[in-house]
């Protein structure tokens, strides 16, 4: 079995990739990488400039019949020190979670394999695995296709709405959280927006559909409190411009922690 080759690795990370493209190989020592096979991507159509109505936004968010043209997709790739920074104990558990938030976020059909070099061949990896400089593989069974989590690029910098809307969205979530997620700083905070403004309620519904299973509430606006918390406002500019992103480990057992 022979493995597709790398694309040029970036000076740190671990960093997301969005080239589709394979490059000269070069030496993976002390990289650790996270690949999926293009047959089980499909891509999204090139969404409308304005998504008006629900049926604009379904078939935006819809992934189409037509996969990559490269053996492989690079979906994260750095130094394996920063990852197991991150993963801290919770070891490959922390990688395969990530695969499946940005491959398969509502259902985790997939599983994850590593490239042993010695045998030339791809193994399971177990939660309680260490990580390794190694590849990473989302696997998905013959048939199961997926269409990869996106990001909404931004144009320019966000214009502060000044709306009811939006100081009631700000009022409700500083009520709720009182106090940074992270730091539990209760001054100053800033709501910060988990689903960008800029994309609008339809998407919104259809991304909370996706990330919950559950059907969203009738009329869900993006200026409902469910798609805000509150950051410090160093947090709040890392998290705006995808620098910063939060996960689900566990529920909050300790009240001191959110108020």
């Amino acid at each position: 079995m022979s493995l597709p080759s790398i694309p040029p690795i970036p000076p740190s990370g671990p960093s997301k990739s969005d080239s589709y493209t394979d490059a000269t190989p070069l030496d993976l020592t002390g990289i650790l990488e996270l690949r999926i096979n293009s047959p089980s991507v499909r891509l999204y159509p090139v969404a409308q400039t304005t998504i008006s109505d629900d049926i604009l936004a379904a078939t935006a968010m819809t992934p189409g019949a037509n996969s990559p043209s490269t053996p492989s997709i690079c979906l994260l790739r750095g130094p394996l020190d920063d990852f197991v920074q991150y993963s801290r104990k919770e070891a490959s558990k922390w990688l395969t979670d990530l695969a499946h938030d940005i491959c398969d976020p509502a259902d985790h059909r997939g599983s994850l394999l590593v490239w042993k070099e010695p045998r030339q061949q791809w193994c399971p990896v177990a939660t309680t695995d260490p990580l390794t400089a190694s590849i990473y593989r989302y696997d998905l069974l013959v048939g199961t296709t997926v269409g990869l989590s996106k990001i909404s690029q931004r144009v320019r910098k966000s214009i502060t709405t000044a709306t009811r809307n939006a100081s009631t969205m700000t009022d409700r979530v500083k009520e709720r959280d009182g106090q940074c997620w992270v730091t539990t700083v209760d001054d100053p905070v800033l709501n910060s927006h988990i689903f960008p403004k800029r994309m609008g309620d339809h998407v919104g519904r259809i991304v909370f559909r996706t990330f919950t299973s559950l059907p969203p509430p009738p009329n869900l606006s993006i200026y409902n409190e469910i798609f805000g918390l509150c950051l410090s406002e160093t947090l709040d500019a890392w998290f705006d411009k995808y620098e910063m992103g939060l996960r689900f480990v566990s529920p909050v057992r300790s009240s001191s922690l959110i108020s």
